[in-house]
């Protein structure tokens, strides 16, 4: 069993959005990411499920051109099928991001 503290691992800057893997196994890669206001992850693909947790904050995710608002305590699950991803961040956002392979 392992335990993390995810606020000592989240950090910010202001020119970009932040991340920082702490746990990757042969199944899970989790990380944490930190964005300023007006900052975002650009659109990507994944070959993985993602499990978004918003620590805190609000902001946008779109998801093959679905838009979808979060906000703290969101939980967002992004399938792999979907062809691409992001987040824009309207108010400084922390997340924690799951993937989990299969």
């Amino acid at each position: 069993m392992e335990a993390f503290d995810l606020e000592s691992l989240l950090t910010f800057s202001g020119t970009s959005p932040t991340k920082k893997v702490f746990f990757e196994s042969e199944r899970i890669k989790a990380q944490v990411m930190g964005l300023e206001p007006g900052q975002e992850i650009p659109p990507c693909r994944m070959d993985h499920d993602v499990l978004f947790v918003i620590l805190d904050g609000r902001g946008v995710i779109l998801a093959d051109g679905e838009e979808m608002v979060f906000e703290k305590s969101s939980f967002l699950f992004v399938p792999k099928e979907c062809g691409t991803r992001s987040l824009r961040a309207q108010t400084k956002t922390a997340v924690l991001a799951v993937q989990v392979k299969s």
